[in-house]
């Protein structure tokens, strides 16, 4: 009898070293091999393509800790990341990248995602946190590193409004901020507000870039102009008002002036006093343009001359009659409205808009200009006529609306 239980002894300790010691060991085994296979790691490359709306491969992937996944190899539609820690809890995803710097196709992928995650709460039921250590708007070399800044982008929901900010850690002067709400007056309408406010130069070319992604028209001005200054724009019901102070320098003139008959030479740097747009038009824009060193062509000159009725100096005829000038200098100051176009010179200039070798070769108009004659300037038909080219037809679509055009 006594052999008898204690071989029932010896089986119920086996089964229960069986069960409790060897099959979770095995289970472990199996759950860290399949961790670490290469069918998890496309799993998860799949999934965060499925989220991201763009291909992702990951080269290999490890787990520190409990709900701690660390990604290394990361490229997303082309764009290579250095090691990706990835920090997920029941409301909230966390996200670390070393180092960041955004290409041309990146603006086109943040703007999918900004739209995705406000308008589909299903889909990113989360609240995101990614935290990018090195950022820069600019590749930069390895000796140039300590130049580049902390970035931190939080993506969070409250009730029926969900926000988006782009700032840069320990400063409040380099933040992004898009919020959208229920519109109160509009059953099931939205509205969206995005306010920037940048200390360290943008690219215009990410700018534009953005722009084109949400259908809004952009003038090219070159691939190393650069922003900085505050924007605010609003979006309800469809009606855009938007409202702009800040400066656009390294402006490529030639590229600027590409899609018009004439052309200048040089670098500029545009002065936004104060931009308003509001009902798919331009309510005012106050303006100060200045260009160094560069070259204009004649027909520039005199159109300013005959049409906007700028005044001849000392330098305005060219002996030689070569169809181009050099300039030392252009500035002016410019104001559209629905009163029409002011050009002025800049303070201390006595009236002069455009010198070469030190003399003026023309001065501010005295009078106030219609706005139909800004798209004279531009039309390069002979006599001026509008809209003379596509880019002066957009103009007239977008001037802000006035009742006398003569």
């Amino acid at each position: 009898m006594f052999v008898e239980q204690s071989a029932v002894k010896i089986w119920r300790v086996r089964s229960a070293f069986i069960l409790l010691c060897i099959a979770p060991t095995l289970c472990l085994s199996y759950w860290a091999i399949v961790r670490q296979s290469g069918a998890h790691r496309e799993h998860i490359a799949d999934k965060a393509s499925r989220l991201l709306g763009r291909r992702v491969h990951i080269e290999s992937m490890t787990y520190p800790q409990l709900g701690c996944l660390i990604l290394s190899g990361v490229t997303v539609a082309g764009q290579p990341f250095s090691d990706v820690s990835v920090v997920t809890s029941e409301n909230e995803v966390r996200l670390t990248v070393d180092r960041f710097v955004p290409r041309g196709g990146t603006a086109a992928c943040v703007v999918g995602l900004v739209r995705r995650w406000l308008s589909e709460p299903v889909q990113f039921h989360k609240n995101y946190l990614i935290d990018i250590e090195k950022f820069s708007w600019h590749a930069m070399n390895s000796d140039e590193e300590e130049n580049m800044w902390p970035l931190r982008i939080e993506c969070v929901s409250a009730g029926s409004g969900r926000a988006i900010r782009f700032f840069k850690r320990g400063s409040s002067q380099d933040e992004m901020r898009i919020v959208r709400t229920v519109n109160s007056q509009e059953t099931g309408g939205h509205v969206t507000e995005v306010d920037v406010n940048t200390a360290d130069p943008i690219p215009v070319s990410l700018i534009s870039a953005v722009l084109s992604e949400c259908g809004s028209p952009q003038w090219p001005l070159g691939e190393n102009a650069t922003f900085i200054g505050q924007v605010h724009i609003s979006n309800g019901g469809g009606d855009w008002t938007a409202e702009c102070v800040g400066r656009i320098r390294q402006i490529d003139l030639a590229t600027a002036t590409s899609l018009l008959p004439s052309h200048i030479q040089g670098d500029g740097e545009i002065t936004l006093n104060r931009f308003a747009w509001s009902h798919e038009r331009i309510e005012i824009c106050d303006c100060v343009c200045v260009a160094e060193r560069g070259e204009i062509e004649q027909v520039w000159i005199d159109r300013l001359v005959t049409i906007l009725g700028c005044r001849v100096e000392d330098a305005y005829h060219q002996l030689s009659g070569s169809r181009v000038r050099a300039f030392q200098r252009l500035g002016f100051g410019l104001v559209v409205d629905s009163k029409g176009l002011k050009l002025r010179a800049l303070p201390g200039r006595s009236g002069c808009l455009l010198e070469s070798q030190g003399l003026p070769i023309i001065l501010e108009p005295t009078e106030t200009a219609t706005l139909d004659r800004l798209a004279w300037l531009l039309s390069g038909t002979t006599p001026p006529a509008v809209p003379g080219t596509d880019i002066t037809a957009w103009l007239l679509s977008v001037l802000p609306r006035t009742t006398i055009l003569h």
